[in-house]
């Protein structure tokens, strides 16, 4: 049986969210630990923990606009015994229940490894992009998202996915303009007139396409 228990301050539980997140996601795309260990006591911020009778065995990381128009579901990676066994479901469904039941069914942003460029490792991307889109989440068409952390090499190809439970929403491309200012500012410290940002939205229809 799992549990499900948010953390709110550092203590063991965080060494073992830690562990996880530095054998599960790609080095490109990780923040320092000091980085995530200022996440935990934030408000804007909900860390939620799988556990079980053994420990900890996975976590999510969202980030909840001050606005509460949207978030940004930033990370979330389980114990590699662990997958492959029905725990990430569980783990999305209760991170999306816990974002709804405190900020109503807002939209919530995945930043998602793209498989449309050859890469190594090209099929634990479609693996990973076929296990949020049988979640229901849906990729922005001609979006190419752009990572703003700061490293050795490119940052890898993304997209940018959004889940909304029902039909397809309605968001027009002023909206979604608006969303991307606020994760370049408030997620990586970047300005929210960044460049990138009218990189991304080149080629994006109003309303968006969700494909």
């Amino acid at each position: 049986m799992l549990k499900m228990q948010p953390i709110t301050a550092l203590d063991q539980r965080f060494e073992a969210l830690y562990a996880i997140y530095r054998e599960s996601i790609p080095l490109r795309e990780q923040k320092s630990k000091a980085d995530l260990a200022a996440m935990v006591p934030k408000p804007n911020y909900r860390l939620l923990l799988a556990q079980d009778d053994s420990g900890v065995v996975g976590f999510s990381i969202v980030f909840v606009a001050g606005s509460e128009s949207f978030c940004l579901l930033e990370y979330m990676a389980l114990d590699k015994s662990y997958r492959g066994r029905g725990v990430g479901v569980e783990l999305f469904e209760e991170t999306v229940g816990a974002v709804y039941r405190s900020h109503g069914a807002i939209p919530i942003l995945l930043e998602v490894d793209s498989d449309r460029e050859p890469s190594p490792d090209q099929v634990q991307r479609r693996r990973r992009q076929n296990f949020y889109r049988r979640l229901g989440c849906r990729r922005i068409a001609d979006c190419a998202y752009i990572l703003p952390l700061s490293g050795e090499n490119t940052p890898p190809e993304m997209d940018l996915f959004v889940y909304v439970p029902g039909p397809a929403p309605t968001i027009r491309r002023g909206e979604l303009e608006q969303w991307l200012k606020l994760i370049y500012r408030d997620v990586y410290g970047c300005s929210a007139d960044d460049c990138r940002i009218a990189i991304m939205l080149d080629g994006v229809s109003d309303p968006i396409e969700l494909v």
